[in-house]
C-alpha cells in the first residue's frame, strides 16, 4: 500500500523547530523569545509561532507572562524532581507490562540498539545528538511495547520535558557507558520474564539518574 506524507502544519513545523532550539540549547533558560524574530526567520508570520508558543509552555519549555513576553522555562531542582516523580512510576508500569509482551524479536532488536549504544560511547566527543538520540529510541520501543496508548503519550511529554536535564549527563565520567549497562542489565530481565525485577531496576536507573542531576544543579547554583 501506498503511503503518504501526513501534512505539517506551519505551527507545527515552528513548534519542532522552536523545540530542537530549546533542547539544543541554542536557546537558552531564561532567555526571552522575540516572536517577531522568529517569525521572521522562519519567513512566516507571527500566527503560527504565538501557537507553536503556546504549545511549548504546554510542554513546560516556556513560561508565557503577559508583560515579560514568553521566556525558555530554566533548569530548576523543583522542576527535575516533579518530572522525575511521575517517570519513576509511569516507567515501572511500562517495563512491567512490556515485559510481559515481549518476543525474540524484541529481545534482537534491543540487543542491537544496545550494541549501537557502546559504539557511540566509543565516539562521544563528536556524537552527542545521537548518543541521545539512541537511548530516547531504545526507552521508547520498550515502552512502546507496552501497548498503552495513553501511557505512553505521558511518557513521551515527560521526556521532552526531561532532555534539557539529561543533556547535563553527556559530561560526566562514566555515565554514558554506565547507563549502556543498565539497558543491558534490563534486557536480560526482561528477558527471563522477571518482571517486577525489571520494573524495580528501571525505577532504580531513573532515580540515578536523577540523583546526579540534581547535584549537578546544587553544584552550579552554590558557584
Amino acid at each position: 500500500m501506498e503511503k503518504f506524507a501526513v501534512p505539517v502544519t506551519a505551527s507545527e513545523h515552528v513548534f519542532t523547530i522552536l523545540k530542537q532550539w530549546i533542547l539544543s540549547g541554542e536557546l537558552t533558560p531564561g532567555e526571552k523569545i522575540d516572536q517577531d524574530a522568529v517569525a521572521n526567520r522562519l519567513g512566516l508570520s507571527k500566527m503560527p509561532v504565538r501557537s507553536a508558543l503556546e504549545k511549548l509552555a504546554a510542554h513546560d519549555l516556556v513560561d508565557m507572562h503577559s508583560h515579560r513576553g514568553v521566556i525558555v522555562r530554566k533548569l530548576s531542582e523543583e522542576h527535575l524532581n516533579d518530572i522525575y516523580i511521575v517517570r519513576c512510576e509511569l516507567e515501572e508500569l511500562a517495563v512491567k507490562l512490556a515485559t510481559r509482551r515481549l518476543a525474540p524479536q524484541d529481545i534482537k532488536i534491543l540487543e542491537g540498539m544496545i550494541k549501537e549504544q557502546e559504539m557511540l560511547y566509543l565516539l562521544h566527543s563528536s556524537e552527542n545528538e545521537r548518543i541521545l538520540e539512541a537511548n530516547r529510541e531504545f526507552h521508547m520501543y520498550i515502552y512502546k511495547l507496552a501497548d498503552n496508548p495513553v501511557l505512553l503519550t505521558v511518557i513521551e511529554r515527560l521526556w521532552i520535558q526531561s532532555e534539557r536535564y539529561r543533556r547535563i549527563l553527556l559530561d560526566q565520567p562514566g555515565m554514558i557507558e554506565g547507563s549502556t549497562q543498565d539497558h543491558r542489565h534490563l534486557v536480560e530481565l526482561m528477558s527471563k520474564q522477571l518482571e517486577e525485577e525489571a520494573g524495580r531496576f528501571i525505577m532504580e536507573h531513573n532515580r540515578k539518574t536523577q540523583q546526579v542531576v540534581l547535584n549537578i544543579l546544587r553544584s552550579q547554583h552554590s558557584s
